[in-house]
């Protein structure tokens, strides 16, 4: 058993130290150009930066340049970009190691200007074959744009942030199971995303910003390329405000009616069964250098069930372009079953009601927004096994 540990570790080394020496070979200067992951990276005119998996602007919040191919077509304007992201993880559950060398994803996207007012956008990610976001919208003015086609809801910050900004190379389990992820039986694995309407825009402009940004949407509900399952319709709306160039207060909600893909796990309704599925979150982002932190809080309601859960989210930059990070994430999917139920519904399907994961690591961005992350993270059940896991991330934005 120590061997097999001995060389897991020394694998997940090793996939960590792969790029090193291509990096210094290359450029010895080009982390001058590296984008500071710490900053506020919100969009706060709500384009497709954050209902989208990448930021669409042509340079980030540092001003760092973008590689991008931009092309001309008629009166048109195209441009075409994407990222890669591969993993490497070990895990030791129950006495039990696995390990594996992942293609996370390889998300290739089209950014398509057809007039001064209207765009049209695509993201189609290559691991899974599957189409994620396809829509068109119409900018009647900033404070008012319309958003038609499929796309992220407007919940929670952390569900809205591109992947290739969050410090976590994993979603926080209550945002993944809150904001329907994945996770969620009931729901199933739909990366929060659907079809839908939306306007969006931002207002009241103080000179240096634009201090409140809001989202209001009609949407299917059962998800990402799903059919509607129900004749119900979910509504999804934000608030941002930016008291601060540097701090984000943020609010959100979600009232619907879900379709049951499986029994509740609690044993209210059957498979197939529609139930009330509502959400509400608070949430804040802040920068203080070298420090950043955000923080939500989330709470669920699914025909009888009161769920909650929420993260603490800091990185600290220790060096250039080199952060250390922790976060904590609580998630309670029924606040309650007593300890007793919990075991039952254990022991009976192997379903975890209560958790707390700790993660702590090491990111280095070592040019423009490509990282390698380095991350331990433990996971503690209030019934169940622990889990330990290290994991490493390769990050290549195009």
């Amino acid at each position: 058993m120590k061997n097999t540990i001995k060389k897991n570790l020394i694998a997940f080394a090793l996939v960590a130290m792969l790029p090193v020496s291509v990096i210094f070979a290359n450029n010895e200067n080009e982390s001058e150009n590296v984008a500071t992951p710490i900053t506020n990276n919100v969009d706060f005119s709500v384009s497709r930066s954050i209902y989208g998996e990448a930021v669409a602007p042509t340079a980030d919040a540092t001003g760092a340049e973008y590689n991008s191919l931009n092309l001309e077509i008629g009166l048109s304007k195209l441009r075409l970009f994407g990222y890669a992201q591969s993993t490497y993880y070990y895990n030791r559950k129950a006495g039990v190691d696995k390990n594996a060398l992942d293609i996370q994803r390889v998300i290739l996207m089209a950014d398509a200007q057809l007039t001064r007012k209207l765009s049209f956008f695509l993201m189609y990610d290559a691991v899974k074959s599957e189409m994620h976001e396809y829509y068109a919208q119409y900018e009647v003015a900033p404070f008012m744009k319309l958003r038609v086609g499929q796309y992220k809801q407007p919940f929670t910050l952390e569900s809205i942030l591109s992947p290739t900004y969050m410090s976590t190379i994993q979603y926080d389990p209550s945002v993944l199971y809150l904001a329907g992820i994945a996770t969620d039986p009931l729901m199933g694995n739909y990366v929060a995303r659907d079809a839908g309407v939306m306007l969006t825009g931002d207002f009241l402009n103080n000179g240096e910003r634009d201090l409140f940004n809001y989202s209001i949407g009609v949407f299917n509900g059962p998800g990402m390329n799903q059919k509607e399952n129900n004749n119900q319709k979910d509504v999804a709306g934000m608030l941002q405000y930016k008291p601060t160039k540097d701090i984000l207060l943020e609010g959100s909600f979600l009232v619907g009616t879900g379709h049951a893909l499986q029994p509740s796990p609690f044993g209210l309704f059957p498979a197939g069964c529609n139930y009330s599925r509502h959400r509400w979150n608070v949430g804040v982002e802040a920068k203080f250098s070298p420090i950043y932190l955000r923080a939500e809080y989330i709470q669920g309601y699914d025909g009888g069930v009161h769920s909650r859960g929420g993260y603490v989210n800091a990185l600290y930059r220790i060096f250039k372009n080199c952060d250390l990070m922790f976060n904590w994430d609580n998630l309670d999917k029924n606040v309650h079953t007593s300890r007793g139920e919990q075991q039952a519904l254990y022991d009976a399907a192997g379903f975890v009601t209560r958790l707390n994961t700790y993660t702590t690591g090491i990111q280095w961005w070592f040019h423009k927004r490509c990282r390698l992350q380095g991350q331990f993270i433990y996971t503690d059940p209030r019934v169940g096994e622990i889990s330990r896991e290290f994991i490493t991330q390769l990050q290549i934005v195009f």
